[in-house]
């Protein structure tokens, strides 16, 4: 039996792609994956043109020549450009290898529930885009997450950080993850596998507020700006 791979469709029901998927053979599948790959690559260059993510170069394109001023954001545009690319498979094929060693599902059922997630990730990047544009300025914490919450009440800023990965979003991942698993699952485990996506989800968080944790105006003032 054949069905169709339709993104908004399994968006809202999971379960019934994980049905589906051990019982029928999916179409038009590719197509989907390169319309989220496609969508996450332009947003990710309306960000960088708007300049959303450019903070810390701003103050040394300040000081160039325009020659030099056009190449570093010719640069700058095609670091980003790479970037979403790897974003993109990191959360499709990255963490579907990563969830099926630790659910033992196989890996290629993972990836069509990752596509998914990928898309609701790129979803929540273009609300926060969209308000921030609007706005005419960004901030370095969400308002879909606990960092702004955590800032009022808290002096650790890797903690705030932390907290700030923490959004609505992962939670409907969360969810959205769970539910998928679960038509995978006849071993009566659910539970287990839950605190098992939660885990994963705390250890990203983790992992990604020590990266944002660095100080990379510092380095690289230091770099371009006078040397160490």
């Amino acid at each position: 039996m054949f069905f169709d791979y339709r993104f908004w469709h399994f968006l809202t029901r999971p379960y019934e792609l994980a049905s589906q998927l051990q019982t029928g053979t999916m179409r038009h599948f590719n197509r989907r994956l390169l319309i989220v790959f496609l969508a996450g690559i332009a947003l990710f260059a309306l960000r960088e043109i708007w300049g959303m993510g450019t903070e810390a170069l701003t103050s040394l394109m300040t000081t160039m020549t325009t020659t030099d001023y056009i190449i570093a954001r010719y640069a700058s545009l095609a670091g980003t450009l790479a970037w979403s690319i790897l974003y993109i498979a990191f959360h499709i094929f990255g963490v579907a290898l990563i969830l099926s060693t630790l659910t033992k599902i196989p890996y290629r059922q993972l990836v069509p529930l990752q596509v998914l997630i990928a898309g609701v990730l790129l979803m929540e990047k273009a609300i926060l885009f969209i308000v921030f544009a609007m706005k005419g300025q960004t901030v370095s914490l969400s308002f879909l997450s606990f960092g702004p919450l955590a800032v009022t009440v808290m002096d650790n800023w890797y903690l705030i950080l932390f907290m700030n990965q923490l959004t609505v979003t992962s939670a409907l991942i969360i969810t959205l993850q769970y539910r998928y698993i679960r038509g995978f699952i006849a071993d009566g485990r659910w539970k287990e596998h839950l605190w098992i996506l939660i885990a994963l989800h705390v250890a990203m968080a983790l992992i990604t507020a020590a990266v944002a944790y660095i100080p990379f105006d510092s380095l690289l003032n230091s770099l371009f700006g006078g040397g160490f």
